[in-house]
């Protein structure tokens, strides 16, 4: 992990309209919502990595995680997702990661699953995005804060 990158931030909606356009330039199925919590990591005033956590019924998806180009694979995502730790901590939260991404993911403390362990609405949603041909994997993260305190 790079540790000069700053950690993320959550965007205020003064904001979106960055978000917006950083989305379509690098990720335009990607689709930002106002109404979902959307972390960014910035330097300079650049946003460099956002990701989404997208709001369901006592759970959330972790979705639309994208890094500008010229600093993929440099750590960014793993910091990103190091950095909201507690917002992933806040209820349970899952991603569906495109099959080349989970160990990507599986490195950032998600876990694989089979989809009959998803919350019911993003099973259905599952099943839909992998019947339009998409190669995905549903995955949970867990690493609790409590860990973090027991050597």
């Amino acid at each position: 992990m790079n540790t000069f990158y700053p950690r993320a931030e959550q965007v205020p909606s003064l904001w979106f309209p960055l978000v917006k356009k950083f989305y379509q330039e690098h990720y335009p199925s990607g689709k930002p919502n106002k109404a979902d919590p959307i972390w960014v990591i910035r330097h300079n005033g650049k946003i460099l990595c956002a990701v989404r956590l997208k709001q369901y019924s006592g759970v959330q998806l972790l979705t639309a995680m994208v890094t500008e180009p010229s600093h993929r694979n440099t750590g960014l995502g793993s910091h990103l997702i190091n950095s909201i730790q507690p917002a992933l901590n806040a209820m349970p939260s899952y991603c569906f990661a495109f099959t080349n991404l989970v160990p990507f993911y599986s490195a950032n403390h998600f876990t694989t699953i089979c989809v009959e362990m998803l919350p019911e609405e993003l099973a259905s949603r599952f099943r839909a995005y992998v019947a339009q041909g998409r190669n995905l994997t549903p995955m949970c993260y867990d690493f609790a804060e409590k860990s973090l305190n027991h050597p």
